[in-house]
Formats: structure tokens, C-alpha cells, sequence
């Protein structure tokens, strides 16, 4: 997606920590796009419940309020890659940046559940834009070595800061305004970092490929009536549920087959069938899947029914973020050691126990359940990321790293929307909560044991991920 080249304009930069001012700046204007996501992912598992009540929202249609911003996220994050090659790091990231602003805008005026979902889309497909080109104008900014490894970790970060920010000022701007107030607070955020990308950040290098849209319109669609119908599964009528999954398969069957055809495919199929993509896609999607839907169904029932505030309910979660930030540290020596691939297996192992315990937090006490499983899911999560990443970046050449990337990347935001529909249909089915924990915790005991089947096939050992 990127090459290693980087904009005349940015090239004299010194290393990261001997940076000034303006240099910290763009960094810091950059990383905003993660940060953003993460405040988004997580930020929404404690807003459902007033969103619900406000604008009386059915269960089944709650969840795509969630699932939206992770589906359209997912559909559009491939061709993203390939606009920001195409039409400019630099503008794109400008075009999503104002793009979440724009969707933010609407949810926080939105009066319907169309408003709010169509908005929520809106917000994923600009995350979708920025994310990528954000990574491509840091490459860009930083030389080759120390310094871009360091901006990259810095971004990378960000991800962990966003998702605990995201829980405790989401919480905190509901239980004090409402939960308008938290969409609303990223229009002018938005607008400051568009101001100083603009102001700071010169045009970075284009490519001679094109990439249309029509092929990520079609996987987005896809995807978004599979998610919307799995979550409706115990409501809807037997035959509209076979009807639209079946039409959201076939959707996904002919993006394929476009991919397939195409002289310069979104997603080559030739990196999506290779193992150890199969491994970090099957880890990392599996993961969100299960973590997606747990964190929804836990952080609307505390509300609903436990009548806890939401400040209450992302300060319970809030260790979890905590918890990514601190192992990140070292989760790059513990993949060198035990291999990337055993690696996903070992985080797997810990998110299942933590999804277990996950099963009991509406009943257990904080200290004894609800503590340690979000321990344990914040352990899986900082120790799949390299993993992954490597994994990923193995399975592509130099020339497809960004490819390689925002393929993983998709495969996280979408089994995260999955994850939320299937814990939400399971407890609209059976009436139960415990039936929506438990489908969690199939889900990260089904992606385990398909990681440790492909892991034993590939057991090869990779000591660090790939240059960007």
C-alpha cells in the first residue's frame, strides 16, 4: 500500500525524541487518527444503553449502532489503502478526518435509528480513510530505523490510550450531559487536527494505481446484512433470515469474485489463503469477535438491569485498557520467544479464560471475576497484536506490506460487528444473558482451536515484524 519513500517536505526530519514543536505536532495530529478509533470502540459500550432509551431502540437494532462503525470500518478500510497510494496520504487523511467529523456530527443530532446507524456508518468509513494514511504520512515523515519504529510504537499506542479514554470520557460525558455530548465532542477535535495536518504536513507521493469503489460498496453491503440479520435471530421470521443472510453471502461471494478478476484487486486472494494470514486474520478476528460482544452485552445489561451510570460501567472496564498499555511493553520479547504463531495460540488460551469469567461478571463480585477477566482479555489483546502483525507481514512481500496490513485490520473490525450480531441474537433466542456471554466464549474457544490447528502446520519462527 505504501512505499518506503518520504515527501520531500518531510524528509530533513531528525530522529523522534530530538524533534521540536512543530514535529511533535504532526505526530501528534496523526495519531489522533487511532486515538479517535479507539475512543469509538470502546466509548459506544457504555453510551447503548441511553442511545436505547432515547431513541427506543429494540435490541436487535441497538447492536447496529455498535456494529456499523465496526462494519463499514472493515468494508472500506481496503479501499482506503488504496486512495491513500492513489490520490495522496495527505488527502486522505484530510477526507477522513472530516468524514468522522461529519458522522460524529450527525449521531449527535441523530432522532431515529436510522440517523444514528447511517451516522455511525459514516464515522467507520472515515476511520477507514484516516487509519491508513495516517500510517502512510508517519513512513513518510520519520527515516528509516529508530525514529519510524518509535512514531509507529507511539501510534500504535495510541490505540490502547484511545480505548480506555474512550470508556471513562464517554461515561463521564453521558452521566453528566447525555450521550450527545460524546459524538459532539469530536466535531471540533476533528476540526483542530484537520487544521493542523493542513497546516503542517506537505502532499506526500501518489502511485499510478486505481482502485474504484464499487468493489468496497459491495463487501460493506455484505457484511452489513449479515450482521444486521444475525443480530435479529430470535425476532425475525425463519425466512427473512435465510432470505438476507443468504443476499449478504452472495454480496461477499461476488466482491471475491471481482478480487479475483481484477488486474489490481482491494484484497488479493493469493495473501487472504496464505496460513499465516489465515492464522493472524483467524486470531485477531476471533478475538474482537468474542471481546465485541461481550463488552456490548455486559456494558448495556449493567445499565439496563444492574442500574449502574455509564461512568460506573467504563471504569469497570477500565483496567482492561490499562492492562494493553502496560503488557504492550514487553509483548514484543514474549513473541520473539515463544514464536508468533504459538504466540496467537498463548493469547487465545488467555482470552478464553477471560471470556469464562466474562460469563459470571453480571453475578460475581468485581475483585474476584470482573477484574481478572478484564486482566486476562487486556493480557490477549497486547500479546496478539505483534503476533499478528508479524504473521501478516510474513505473508506478503515488501511492495504489500500495506495490504497485508489493512487485510488484518478488516478482519478485526469485522469480527468484532459479527461478534456484537451473534451475542445479541444468542440472547434475544434464548431469552438469557448468560446465552450471549457464553456464545463469546464459543466464539474465542472456536477461533483457539482453529489457530492451534493452523499453528501446528506452521510452526515457523519470525523474530520481528516487517518493515513498514
Amino acid at each position: 500500500m505504501m512505499t518506503s519513500s518520504r515527501s520531500p517536505e518531510l524528509a530533513d526530519q531528525p530522529g523522534l525524541f530530538h524533534f521540536g514543536v512543530a514535529a511533535w505536532g504532526r505526530l501528534i495530529a496523526l495519531c489522533s487518527a487511532l486515538l479517535f478509533e479507539g475512543m469509538s470502540l470502546s466509548g459506544i459500550n457504555v453510551q447503548t444503553a441511553d442511545i436505547g432509551n432515547a431513541l427506543h431502540l429494540a435490541p436487535d437494532t441497538l447492536q447496529l449502532v455498535a456494529s456499523a462503525f465496526l462494519t463499514s470500518y472493515a468494508g472500506f478500510l481496503l479501499l482506503g489503502g488504496r486512495w491513500t497510494d492513489a490520490f495522496g496520504a495527505r488527502r486522505i487523511f484530510l477526507w477522513g478526518v472530516t468524514v468522522f467529523g461529519l458522522g460524529s456530527l450527525g449521531a449527535a443530532l441523530a432522532q431515529n435509528a436510522v440517523e444514528i446507524i447511517s451516522a455511525r456508518c459514516v464515522q467507520g468509513i472515515g476511520s477507514a480513510l484516516t487509519a491508513p494514511a495516517a500510517v502512510a504520512l508517519i513512513v513518510h515523515a520519520f527515516p528509516e530505523g529508530r525514529p519510524r519504529s518509535r512514531a509507529l510504537g507511539v501510534f500504535g499506542a495510541m490505540g490502547a490510550v484511545g480505548f480506555s479514554l474512550g470508556l471513562v470520557m464517554s461515561g463521564l460525558l453521558t452521566e453528566v450531559f447525555n450521550w450527545r455530548w460524546v459524538f459532539a465532542t469530536y466535531v471540533p477535535l476533528t476540526a483542530v487536527v484537520v487544521l493542523a495536518v493542513a497546516l503542517l504536513i506537505g502532499p506526500a507521493p501518489r502511485s499510478a494505481i486505481r482502485a474504484g469503489w464499487p468493489p468496497a460498496v459491495l463487501g460493506t453491503a455484505g457484511l452489513l446484512l449479515t450482521v444486521y440479520e444475525v443480530g435479529r435471530i430470535g425476532t425475525a421470521p425463519a425466512i427473512e433470515l435465510v432470505v438476507v443472510i443468504a443476499a449478504g453471502i452472495v454480496l461477499l461471494a461476488a466482491f471475491l469474485r471481482l478480487q479475483a478478476r481484477s488486474a489490481h484487486p482491494l484484497l488479493p486472494l493469493r495473501i487472504l489463503l496464505d496460513r499465516r494470514m489465515l492464522l493472524a486474520s483467524v486470531g485477531l478476528g476471533g478475538m474482537f469477535a468474542a471481546i465485541g460482544g461481550a463488552m456490548f452485552v455486559v456494558g448495556t445489561e449493567l445499565q439496563q438491569a444492574g442500574g449502574h451510570t455509564a461512568f460506573d460501567v467504563g471504569l469497570s472496564f477500565l483496567p482492561q485498557g490499562i492492562t494493553v498499555s502496560i503488557i504492550s511493553l514487553f509483548s514484543g520479547r514474549l513473541m520473539n520467544k515463544l514464536t508468533p504463531s504459538v504466540t496467537v495460540v498463548a493469547s487465545l488460551t488467555a482470552l478464553a479464560a477471560g471470556m469464562v469469567l466474562y460469563t459470571q461478571v453480571l453475578t460475581g463480585a468485581y475483585l474476584a471475576v470482573f477484574l481478572p477477566a478484564c486482566v486476562l482479555v487486556g493480557t490477549s489483546i497486547a500479546a496478539m497484536y505483534p503476533a499478528a502483525l508479524t504473521l501478516a507481514g510474513n505473508s506478503a512481500t515488501a511492495q504489500e506490506q500495506g495490504t497485508a496490513s489493512g487485510l488484518l485490520i478488516t478482519a478485526q473490525q469485522a469480527g468484532g460487528a459479527l461478534g456484537v450480531a451473534a451475542a445479541t441474537g444468542a440472547q434475544t433466542l434464548a431469552g438469557s444473558v448468560s446465552a450471549a456471554m457464553w456464545t463469546t466464549t464459543a466464539i474465542a474457544a472456536l477461533a483457539l482451536i482453529g489457530c492451534a490447528a493452523l499453528a501446528v502446520r506452521h510452526p515457523g519462527r519470525s523474530v520481528a515484524p516487517p518493515p513498514p
